[in-house]
């Protein structure tokens, strides 16, 4: 299969020039444009009148706006070195902005470039020169943005970066990471004992077995510890990474440090507050504790005056009045007795308590001498110490009452008294099989009104009523939130 004749045919050098894909422009040796490419064109946004029979500074000259603009004499020192030398020059990436043709205000637009220079020879003797640039102000401005997020990151986090050769014993170290141990306008390689140094000797056990403890299923380590800078100052740090393994065996540890003093001595602080505040509570509970030891003997000493009073006066009405007035205050010390021996001065466990006092009643009455059955179900409740008191109360007024009217004219006899709690609902019920309600159970007494009184300020409701055995109170409680 041959090959044609326009195959074979050969294609013009300002035809390949013209069609490059990259931006040339040719210079004579004292810098004058003499030819420039279509790519060079459309980089620039150039046309080649714009350009063509210019001096090259003259057609992109520095922006007058941007003080710091170097890049008219950076080229023309990369281009005086291919004319001395006779060899090309590759420039760094520059920052060179060019004009904005046909723009009103002479405005300037950023750019970056990666130029390359190159001698044009004929028969030994320099005739031009090929000035080849590559726009890269894209990737340039993007790897710049990402360098500052990333130090402004560095900066606000307090993170370094390094890397530790396992093998050789060697860190590379970023400088935050050796700014954070205590080396100030440090970077680069050192052995890793420069950084052990500093690790407080209470913690340096700990972060070499956790190196040593890494695995290749679990290769990665998250470690607190503290180092020592060189004026004694303590810095904790956090540092997490991943250890990469070469034969099976731990070959270098890829990690970040973060300084974690602040947060460390918050929680120091919030430690030592959470520390004092629990040593005034219980000091605060030992107090009151106290306080209601000496209420509750304080209350059983002045009834047992009252006790002693009555049994000394002969004015049966008086008696009565004194040994109810000690029965009140006795169920009211016995509430501040219970709270002390509880150990919690705001709420009380009255399932234990109810049957205590119902006995304490039972014997402390005028009925002693009868055999008058007691019956208790009382459920485990835990009460705020105010309710538990008013309860008490009402319990002491119901029995003494059932004891004192029930059974007038009989020896033996039962008092049923029931504590439940359903919901939010506390229902006290006090019964008796007495005589019911036929004689003297209407009478309102100072009991009756102190049972209506604490009815009413608990917001309960009460019923009373005659029973097929004898009489019944049912008191309805709500249960306090909380």
């Amino acid at each position: 299969m041959g090959v044609s004749k326009s195959a074979n045919a050969r294609v013009p050098r300002s035809a390949i020039f013209a069609a490059s894909p990259h931006g040339y422009l040719v210079l004579d040796t004292n810098f004058m444009i003499i030819d420039v490419n279509d790519r060079y064109l459309c980089i620039t946004g150039s046309k080649a009148d714009d350009l063509i029979g210019k001096l090259l500074f003259d057609a992109f000259p520095d922006d007058p706006s941007d003080a710091t603009a170097d890049g008219t004499n950076n080229l023309r020192k990369s281009l005086e070195i291919v004319v001395a030398t006779g060899k090309p020059h590759r420039m760094a990436v520059q920052k060179y902005n060019i004009p904005i043709r046909d723009s009103a205000d002479g405005a300037f637009e950023e750019k970056y470039w990666q130029p390359f220079n190159a001698p044009v020879f004929q028969d030994g003797q320099l005739i031009a020169l090929i000035h080849h640039v590559e726009d890269v102000t894209s990737e340039f401005i993007g790897r710049r943005d990402q360098a500052i997020r990333l130090n402004l990151a560095k900066q606000v986090s307090g993170i370094g970066y390094g890397e530790l050769d396992l093998q050789t014993g060697t860190a590379n170290v970023s400088h935050e990471l050796a700014d954070l141990f205590g080396y100030p306008d440090t970077e680069g390689t050192f052995p890793i004992t420069k950084l052990f140094k500093r690790i407080h000797p209470d913690d340096l056990e700990h972060v070499k077995k956790s190196l040593e403890e890494v695995t290749v299923s679990d290769p990665t380590l998250n470690a607190d510890y503290r180092i020592v800078l060189p004026q004694g100052d303590i810095r904790w740090l956090n540092t997490r990474g991943e250890v990469l393994f070469e034969y099976g065996k731990p070959a270098r540890f890829i990690g970040a440090s973060l300084d974690l003093t602040h947060t460390k001595k918050r929680e120091e602080v919030l430690q030592k507050t959470l520390t004092e505040r629990d040593k005034l509570l219980e000091q605060k509970e030992t107090l009151l504790g106290d306080v209601n030891h000496r209420i509750k003997n304080s209350l059983h000493l002045v009834s047992s005056i009252l006790r002693l009073e009555a049994a000394s006066v002969e004015d049966d009405h008086v008696k009565h009045s004194l040994q109810q007035a000690s029965l009140r205050v006795h169920a009211v010390s016995s509430v501040h007795e219970l709270i002390y021996k509880s150990q919690n001065v705001t709420h009380v466990d009255v399932g234990e308590y109810i049957p205590q006092l119902v006995d304490f009643l039972s014997t402390s009455t005028e009925t002693d001498s009868k055999q008058i059955e007691k019956v208790v179900d009382a459920q485990a409740v835990v009460l705020p110490t105010d309710l538990a008191i008013n309860l008490a109360l009402l319990i002491n007024e119901l029995v003494t009452n059932a004891h004192k009217h029930a059974f007038i004219e009989r020896e033996q006899g039962r008092v049923d008294v029931r504590l439940h709690q359903e919901g939010t609902l506390l229902t006290l019920t006090v019964s008796d099989d007495g005589i019911g309600s036929a004689k003297g159970l209407e009478r309102v007494g100072l009991g009756s009104k102190i049972v209506a009184g604490i009815v009413s300020q608990l917001g309960a409701t009460m019923e009373k009523r005659a029973t097929e055995h004898g009489y019944c109170v049912e008191i309805e409680i709500p249960m306090p939130a909380g």
